[in-house]
């Protein structure tokens, strides 16, 4: 077994691949964009001025080691002023305001009630804006980001946010840090653009691996292969790092959205080492069991 692991994104992509790196590393740390505007996460942001608590509730719970208090945290209110609220979202929001509205502190505290064998920790803890440009105009917030195609570039208002030390200090220290999967724009770049995060990659120790999505996303990726991917990473953050691009191979997953194309040539031209490798977990999604066999070969060489 591993000693550390890093996990950069957000969402559901970036779930799979805690849920995987918790069977291989004794302790994993998961990065985790705070750009979110829409559902629970956004009308906390807007009511309470917080930082959006969804994703980082989401890597939480998918690092934790107790399954009641894990089911607890995901319950999902589903009638009256609380609809659409987690209620791992009000409490992490509770934490952080019994601990003088210090987030990292907050996330710890859950982290600790939740039998964590790692962190969660915010790419900043500052407040960010997502905002994109197109050929037709300026989009602004993720939501909208998100649903809007052809993007060509995406930035953070501030440009500078504050970087926690201990997001750095994960990195430098990692045996394995993983990208992805999930959006490209919406997920993985709002933690790359955090100021000293791509040089913190650049300079760590530990193998970088990016994990490919199954398929276009309808908007923010629609009609992009693989290579375009890598592409826009080098548009906004220059070179970054990658070791390993981990890409899937065979069946075709069965919900929305077209299969992300592999063009093997184009890609392997952008990543020291090509990785085809079956991701699916049968339906739909990233498989965590394929993903762990997967960190387990690049830990052992």
């Amino acid at each position: 077994m591993g000693t550390s692991a890093v996990a950069i994104g957000g969402g559901h992509g970036t779930a799979r691949s805690l849920l995987a790196l918790r069977e291989v590393f004794e302790h994993v740390t998961a990065v985790v964009t705070v750009a979110d505007d829409g559902g629970s996460s956004g009308r906390l942001r807007r009511d309470l001025g917080v930082s959006p608590p969804g994703d980082l509730r989401m890597a939480l719970t998918a690092l934790a080691g107790d399954s009641d208090l894990r089911d607890l945290v995901s319950y999902r209110f589903r009638r009256g002023e609380l609809a659409g609220h987690s209620l791992g979202n009000l409490v992490l929001i509770a934490l952080q305001d019994l601990n003088g509205q210090d987030l990292v502190a907050g996330l710890d505290r859950l982290a600790m009630l939740l039998d964590v064998s790692g962190r969660v920790l915010p790419c900043t803890t500052t407040p960010i804006t997502l905002h994109a440009q197109t050929a037709d105009g300026a989009v602004t917030g993720q939501v909208a980001v998100a649903a809007t195609p052809r993007l060509q570039r995406v930035w953070l208002d501030p440009a500078d946010p504050v970087t926690p030390p201990d997001v750095l200090a994960a990195i430098a220290t990692a045996d394995l840090i993983v990208l992805g999967p999930g959006s490209l724009y919406t997920s993985l770049l709002p933690n790359l653009l955090v100021p000293g995060v791509v040089d913190a990659i650049n300079q760590a120790a530990g193998r970088v691996v990016l994990v490919s999505n199954l398929r276009e996303q309808p908007g923010e990726t629609e009609g992009m292969a693989l290579v375009d991917h890598l592409d826009a990473l080098q548009d906004h953050v220059g070179d970054l790092r990658i070791d390993v691009l981990a890409a899937h191979e065979g069946a075709a997953p069965s919900g929305g959205g077209i299969p992300l194309v592999v063009d093997h040539r184009a890609v392997a031209t952008r990543v020291e080492q090509l990785r085809l490798v079956d991701l699916l977990d049968g339906d739909d999604g990233h498989d965590p069991e394929l993903l762990a066999t997967l960190f387990r070969d690049l830990l052992s060489g």
